[in-house]
């Protein structure tokens, strides 16, 4: 008799559940797109994030104080300690070394160009490296560390004499891409091409920007780098990030160096790296870890706006469907039905229209989620499954607590009133 009445239900009130049930598909393909997300894109977020340049700058531990102007270190190449680039290896090394998505060592110089004197950066660009104990190749470099940069022309090679010419230098020297000019410095010379003209908005604007090695011959420092930039995926920090981990016991200090922070893989790097200092660049971690949280509260707020709508939705609906029905309820009464049998058909209705509508609503989800990736980032991502009962829990709850007011109205209908047509 109970399933009879439940099916006569849904058969004569298809409007009315059809739209209860379209409420809860809403709500539950945006709650799953949006949990969806929080879970798969944290680490292409802050990966898309690292593109804009590094976290971590590794310095010489004994360096002599830095003197810079406009973000270009103006002391001679040979002055304070420099780094040995046959370490750079080591760096794939580390606990954390699926986390560094890039790093380049620089040495700054400055040599005569044209019968002026310009700063001369050198880097990688795109350089090969082989992994220590892999035999694995890995490239790495500017183009993957500063991906961002404007560069009209094209990247040079870091075997080859092409450099970047920063877009102000360019236009003080009158150069352009495919232009030649000699550099020299302490009476070496090299003769350089423009392959490409870079607008940063910073110090490298001003800047020939050239490969390592030309860097190291102008400067008289073979083999050597003054500074190593590094770009990895991080964790945001919390209060526990920021402890001192000589202070810690032996548990939080193991749980401090097994958690991405950045001022882990920066102690990390610094054990890597014989006579290196290693620290964060605040300004860049900071600002990320505040991004990544507030699209995460974003994310949960949207998910919890949809939840509510979709209640109010069904609340809405369930209650037009209970004063349509108010005779057949007062009927039931009539004839002895108590209150918790029909409560019981009312919460019977809103379950099958949440199970329903949450599972349309998981699959619906899943692709917006997909579509949404697949805009923003360029790639898709994998479904959830573990998230369809924590959907379906969820879809059940809002309609069950978006039935309680029309339950209730149901619970106070008069059968006397009802059938005489009045109230």
């Amino acid at each position: 008799m109970f399933a009879r009445i439940l099916k006569q239900s849904f058969r004569r009130q298809r409007r009315r559940k059809s739209l209860a049930a379209l409420a809860v598909v809403a709500g539950m393909a945006v709650a799953t797109a949006m949990l969806t997300l929080r879970v798969g894109l944290g680490d292409d977020l802050n990966a898309e994030l690292r593109h804009i340049g590094a976290n971590i700058v590794v310095s010489p531990a004994s360096d002599s104080l830095p003197v810079t102007l406009n973000g270009v270190d103006l002391r001679p190449a040979g002055s304070g300690t420099l780094l040995h680039e046959s370490d750079l290896p080591r760096i794939k090394t580390i606990f954390w070394t699926n986390n560094i998505l890039a790093f380049a060592p620089l040495l700054d110089t400055q040599a005569q160009v044209a019968g002026q004197t310009v700063p001369v950066e050198g880097a990688y660009f795109d350089h090969p490296m082989v992994v220590p104990g892999s035999g694995q190749t890995i490239h790495t470099g500017l183009r993957q560390l500063d991906s961002a940069w404007s560069v009209e022309g094209a990247w040079p090679s870091d075997d080859g004499p092409q450099v970047l010419l920063g877009v102000n230098l360019a236009r003080r020297l009158g150069l352009s891409v495919g232009s030649a000019f000699t550099a020299t410095e302490a009476g070496r010379s090299v003769a350089l091409q423009v392959s490409g003209v870079v607008s940063t908005g910073g110090a490298e604007d001003g800047e020939v920007v050239a490969p390592l090695r030309w860097a190291q011959f102008l400067a008289g420092q073979p083999g050597r780098y003054r500074q190593l930039l590094v770009s990895a995926i991080t964790k945001p920090e919390d209060d526990f990030a920021r402890r001192n981990p000589d202070q810690m016991s032996a548990a939080d200090a193991e749980r401090w160096m097994c958690s991405p922070y950045a001022v882990t893989i920066a102690t990390q790097l610094r054990q890597a790296l014989p006579g290196a200092s290693a620290a964060v660049i605040r300004p860049v971690a900071d600002s990320e870890g505040a991004i990544l949280n507030q699209l995460q509260l974003l994310i949960w707020f949207i998910t919890a706006l949809a939840l509510v709508a979709s209640g109010l939705a069904i609340s809405g609906a369930m209650t037009a469907a209970v004063l349509e029905r108010r005779s057949e309820i007062a009927l039931m009464k009539a004839v002895g039905a108590e209150d918790r049998a029909i409560g019981a058909l009312f919460f019977s209705e809103a379950a099958l229209l949440g199970i329903g509508g949450g599972a349309l609503g998981f699959a619906l989800g899943e692709l917006l989620a997909l579509a949404i990736a697949q805009r923003v980032l360029g790639h898709g991502l994998a479904w959830k499954p573990a998230l369809a009962p924590v959907i379906l829990a969820l879809a059940a709850l809002v309609t069950l607590l978006g039935s309680l007011h029309p339950l209730r109205q149901a619970m106070r209908i008069d059968p006397a009133v009802a059938l005489r047509g009045e109230g």
